[in-house]
C-alpha cells in the first residue's frame, strides 16, 4: 500500500506536499518545502453560493479567485524516526468579506514519523474514521454528500476536518492499515470529547476495503425549545447529544490515474437522545436531531498517459426520523471532467444535480463550476 494513499486524493492533495512542492532547503537531515495553488472559477448562482462567505446569493458576482498556500518541514531525529510539521491555509480573493473568512486554516498539525511503523500527528486535521469515505471524497466541491456531516450543524461528522485531534496511523502492514484517534474538548462543536478508529485491507490486485467508527460525547445534550407562533405552545426546536458514525468502504483502483476506478461507502449516523426527551420526541419535523442512512458510489475512467478524467458520484442519505416526511435528505448526482494540461495545471468541470428535499435544500438545485487550478 502507498505511504498514507488517501492522501494523493484530489480533496486530500494538499495534506502533504505534493509533487509540485518547491524545497526551500534540503540537507541531509533535515527539509523545508512551500507548496499551494492558485484557481480561478466560474460558477452559476448555486454553486457560487455554496462556497462564498457571502449569504445574500444576489451579491455573488459568478466568478471566484481561491488560493491555498501550505508549508511543511521534517527533521530527522535518528535511523528510527523523525519529526515534522504541516500547515495550509485557506485564502478568499471576495471583497466584503471578514477577515476570519478571507483566511482560514485547512490543516495544521505537528507529528513524529517512526519510519515504516506509522505516524503519530495532533493539530487541526481529519479523524481515523475519515478514511472509510476518502476514497469516495474525490471531488473538489460537490462530492461525498452521503453521510452524517451533510445534515451536521455542529462539525463532527467524519468528512470534516476538526481541532484538537491527535492521531496515529499506519498503512505498512502488507496490506493492512489502521488509525485511531482522539478528539479533545470543543464547546464550539458542542464536543466534550471523540473518538474514532479505521482499519482496512488492500488486496494486491488493488481492490480494498476500509470501516470506520466515532464516537463524539457533547457538552451540553439540553433539548431547545421555542414559541410556537400559531398556538403560543412551546415546541422542541433543537436538539444536541452524543452523535455516533459507523461507515464501511470499499474501492478499486487510484482516482485520477491511467484506467478505470470506483468506489463505494454505506453510512449510518445516529443522534443519541439528550436527557429527557425519547426517541420518540427527537424524530418529529421539528427536531434538528437525525438518524440515519447514507451511501456514496463513484465511478472515473483516466486516459492512457493521464491527460483526461470523466467521472460521477451518486451521493444519497435517508433519513430515519420516525415521523418525518423529509425522506431524502440528500439525493444528488455530481459528474467531473478533468483536463491535465501539464503535472501542475489543469481544467476542471464540476456539476452537481441535488433532488434531495430535507432541511438543508429547500428546493431543487444544480450547481455548475467551470475553473482552472495551477498547482505549486
Amino acid at each position: 500500500m502507498n505511504k498514507i494513499k488517501t492522501a494523493a486524493l484530489i480533496t486530500a492533495a494538499f495534506v502533504s506536499a505534493g509533487a509540485g512542492a518547491a524545497e526551500v532547503y534540503k540537507t541531509e537531515n533535515a527539509s523545508l518545502s512551500v507548496y499551494g495553488r492558485v484557481k480561478a472559477e466560474v460558477l452559476n448562482g448555486y454553486g457560487y453560493q455554496k462556497i462564498s462567505a457571502k449569504t445574500d446569493r444576489e451579491d455573488h458576482p459568478g466568478f471566484s479567485l481561491t488560493s491555498r498556500l501550505g508549508v511543511s518541514g521534517e527533521s530527522k531525529v535518528n535511523d528510527f524516526f523523525s519529526v515534522f510539521g504541516n500547515v495550509i491555509y485557506d485564502l478568499n480573493s471576495e471583497d466584503g468579506i471578514d477577515a476570519d473568512d478571507r483566511l482560514k486554516i485547512r490543516f495544521g498539525y505537528v507529528g513524529v514519523r517512526f519510519g515504516e511503523y506509522g505516524e503519530l500527528t495532533a493539530g487541526h486535521q481529519l479523524n481515523a474514521a475519515y478514511n472509510a469515505l476518502a476514497h469516495v471524497d474525490v471531488f473538489e466541491h460537490f462530492g461525498v454528500a452521503g453521510n452524517g456531516a451533510s445534515l451536521d450543524t455542529y462539525g463532527v461528522g467524519a468528512a470534516v476536518r476538526q481541532d484538537g485531534i491527535i492521531k496515529f496511523q499506519e498503512d505498512n502492514l502488507n496490506g493492512f492499515s489502521y488509525a485511531v484517534s482522539y478528539r479533545f474538548r470543543d464547546h464550539g462543536d458542542n464536543t466534550k470529547d471523540g473518538i474514532a478508529a479505521s482499519f482496512g485491507y488492500e488486496t494486491p490486485i488493488g481492490l480494498g476495503f476500509v470501516a470506520g467508527y466515532q464516537y463524539n460525547k457533547a457538552i451540553d445534550d439540553t433539548p431547545v425549545y421555542k414559541v410556537d407562533e400559531n398556538n403560543g405552545l412551546l415546541k422542541l426546536a433543537g436538539v444536541t447529544g452524543d452523535r455516533t458514525e459507523a461507515i464501511f468502504g470499499a474501492y478499486y483502483g487510484t482516482f485520477d490515474k491511467p484506467g478505470f476506478y470506483a468506489a463505494a461507502s454505506y453510512d449510518h449516523t445516529r443522534l443519541n437522545s439528550p436527557n429527557g426527551l425519547s426517541d420518540d420526541e427527537t424524530s418529529g419535523n421539528t427536531a434538528a436531531g437525525f438518524n440515519g442512512d447514507g451511501f456514496d458510489a463513484v465511478v472515473s475512467y483516466t486516459t492512457p498517459g493521464g491527460a483526461f478524467t470523466i467521472g460521477a458520484d451518486w451521493g444519497y442519505f435517508k433519513n430515519n426520523w420516525a415521523n418525518s416526511d423529509r425522506d431524502d435528505a440528500v439525493n444528488q448526482i455530481t459528474g467531473i471532467a478533468l483536463w491535465h494540461v501539464t503535472d501542475q495545471a489543469y481544467g476542471i468541470i464540476e456539476y452537481v444535480d441535488n433532488f434531495g428535499d430535507g432541511e438543508h435544500r429547500t428546493a431543487h438545485q444544480d450547481w455548475l463550476s467551470i475553473g482552472a487550478v495551477y498547482n505549486f
